[in-house]
């Protein structure tokens, strides 16, 4: 009999040999299933009899069974185990309760987090997001101090605490209203009414350098307008006040529509990746690893439409 105050010694991998030799009927089976040796089998199940001060397994030259102790202390282990996986699905659920803080610029915020934030939320409606917008340095500033969980930005703002993972990727293209030329030579550029993103913009920090390889700075353009949102330049370009550079993903419905149109530039071609920018100092939370999981899917989904 098993008393109140003895010292029980037992770990898990013990139970777990216990509950095989005893659902296998057998130390050879269970021995090959557990890929451990017959010797070791033996000794967990006499460490586990040791540490009750019961016999738990009637041995005989065909078959194991349990003793009247061993079906109890076999329901005991089930259960435990059955518990333990219940522990770890509460950890999981657990995870994915509360708010998560995303920074993201204008781009991903307005067309491509939406989308994947709604079928996020479907599939885990524990899941809570906050989507905070701001240009790509503001972004990753936010997650630097801890102001945001995760960035989804579109340029990379080096630093050693932060970690960028390229999701997918955009062209940026130059567009204006149907009075401008259809395609011009890179040069021209310089003679265009110009309306350009603020400073910190991913967009324009890209374009800047896709001109510079042709020698051309922003001094060099005529600004007629600096603008810190998409949709202004949008609006400023379809009422005739200058050409942009913009995010193909974001004119789709204006070029269909016809409101304004993309201007081929010889010679100059912009791609640019969206990252997914955390901190490498923080354990990533379960549902900011869900976000980038789901990101990197519509990466490959979009790539596979593009080619």
């Amino acid at each position: 009999m098993l008393k109140k105050n003895k010292d029980l010694n037992f770990d898990l991998k013990q139970l777990h040999t216990f509950i095989e030799v005893l659902h296998e009927n057998s130390f050879t089976r269970a021995s090959s299933k557990l890929k451990l040796g017959q010797a070791t089998i033996s000794h967990h199940i006499s460490q586990l009899e040791k540490a009750l001060g019961v016999k738990l397994v009637n041995r005989t030259a065909r078959d194991v069974s349990a003793t009247e102790e061993g079906r109890i202390f076999l329901a005991f282990c089930e259960k435990m185990f059955k518990n333990i996986e219940a522990l770890a699905s509460d950890f999981d659920k657990g995870a994915l309760v509360g708010l998560t803080r995303i920074a993201a610029s204008t781009i991903p915020a307005a067309y491509i987090l939406p989308k994947i934030l709604a079928a996020v939320k479907q599939q885990f409606p524990t899941i809570t997001y906050r989507l905070d917008v701001a240009d790509s340095r503001e972004a990753v500033e936010m997650v630097k101090e801890g102001r945001a969980d995760v960035g989804v930005v579109g340029k990379e703002y080096k630093h050693a605490s932060l970690v960028y993972r390229p999701v997918c990727s955009d062209d940026i293209v130059l567009v204006g209203t149907k009075e401008f030329p259809g395609r011009i030579a890179v040069e021209d550029i310089i003679r265009l009414p110009f309306i350009v993103r603020e400073p910190g913009s991913g967009t324009r920090k890209c374009a800047e350098e896709a001109l510079a390889r042709h020698g051309i700075t922003t001094s060099h353009l005529q600004i007629v307008l600096e603008c810190s949102s998409t949709e202004g330049i949008k609006e400023s370009v379809a009422a005739g006040l200058g050409a942009s550079f913009i995010s193909k993903m974001a004119i789709s419905h204006e070029t269909k529509q016809k409101n304004m149109k993309i201007i081929e530039v010889d010679r100059l071609k912009i791609s640019r990746s969206f990252y997914f920018v955390y901190s490498s100092t923080k354990n990533m939370m379960k549902s900011s690893a869900v976000l980038l999981e789901s990101l990197l899917e519509f990466g490959k989904t979009k790539g596979r439409a593009e080619g």
